[in-house]
């Protein structure tokens, strides 16, 4: 479609196909009530009222240690519109993101996380905003259903995204989005392997709208995010989209050379005193805090470098972001013919 935002689609064009990608790992406890959610939420009925022509799920499996795997096969078995591919190990919610979306082939692409943090029920709202003309459409979490250092640790790392990035971000936006096809095949032409989806989904531009809404908490199950698991998440998010800090480095290194000089010319000029006087030990002393300060300008600084070098190094090795041992079930394409 090439309408533009607010103009409805033309009437009688073929009805657009939709497909999930939902990551899954160790998510046993939730997968009855995701399941429910989905035949509720996706009923033929609604899919019409939607002008939708089908559904599919293509569940990614990120190396599971419990029934999470077995229970997605049973179902597609049994007859549910799905694909299970199962990677060889746990390589992280981004790499299976990515797997999904190089496997996905609907007209229109949702992802959503499994937990029923993000409310498959908006899945249809960000289809009616889709049919308005827009290509993205993305969840916007106006609150957040999670300890509090948890949220602080996400309000200031968004804003100091925006803060840093050389394209325009969303606000508290996460993974959670609606696309069309165009869009996906855009981000599948990205040769990145460390990649940063929300960020790359900024990146490539089109026509993108905001859906607000409150995340609930999970339903059932733990978070598989830890806090460094989050950390390393917002470093390559960072370091993935810009170059920034580096240049802000160069600035730091530029200051630290100025007070280092400052601190070598305060001691040349006190230290001839052979008396130990008052004027001597207050210059000596602000020499050391000259120093102190210039050494951890100096050890930010290499931090930020050795961010940005070892994944260089992680891309110049270009393994592949993950590693598949079986699929299950029809993809979308052999459904829709």
């Amino acid at each position: 479609m090439n309408e533009s935002p607010n103009q409805p689609a033309v009437p009688g064009s073929p009805l657009p196909s939709l497909e999930l990608i939902i990551p899954v790992f160790n998510e046993e406890a939730v997968l009855p009530a995701l399941f429910e959610r989905f035949a509720s939420v996706l009923s033929p009925a609604a899919l019409h009222q939607a002008r939708l022509s089908h559904v599919h799920f293509l569940f990614i499996d990120d190396g599971s240690s419990d029934q999470t795997a077995p229970i997605v096969a049973a179902r597609i078995r049994s007859g549910w519109p799905g694909t299970l591919i199962r990677l060889s190990r746990n390589f992280g919610h981004q790499s299976a993101l990515t797997a999904g979306l190089d496997h996905a082939d609907g007209d229109l692409v949702a992802i959503l996380d499994s937990d029923l943090q993000d409310p498959p029920e908006l899945i249809l709202d960000m289809v009616s905003r889709i049919h308005e003309g827009y290509d993205v459409v993305y969840g916007e979490r106006r609150s957040r259903t999670e300890p509090w250092f948890k949220k602080a640790a996400y309000w200031i790392f968004y804003r100091f995204y925006r803060l840093v990035s050389e394209v325009p971000v969303p606000m508290d936006a996460g993974d959670f989005c609606l696309m069309k096809r165009e869009v996906v095949v855009a981000l599948r032409q990205l040769p990145e392997k460390l990649r940063f989806h929300r960020g790359l989904r900024s990146w490539v531009g089109f026509r993108q709208t905001a859906l607000p809404y409150d995340r609930p908490g999970r339903r059932a199950g733990r978070s598989k995010y830890k806090l460094s698991s989050l950390y390393a998440l917002a470093t390559n998010g960072i370091a993935s989209l810009s170059i920034r800090p580096i240049q802000i480095t160069q600035g730091v290194l530029f200051i630290s050379l100025i007070l280092m000089t400052g601190s070598i010319g305060i001691a040349v000029l006190k230290m001839p005193h052979s008396d130990v006087s008052y004027p001597v030990l207050r210059s000596l002393l602000i020499t050391q805090m000259l120093v102190a300060i210039t050494a951890s300008l100096n050890i930010i600084s290499l931090y930020v470098l050795g961010a940005y070098i070892g994944r260089t190094y992680l891309e110049v090795k270009a393994r592949p972001p993950y590693i598949i041992v079986e699929t299950i079930g029809a993809t979308a394409q052999s459904e829709r013919q």
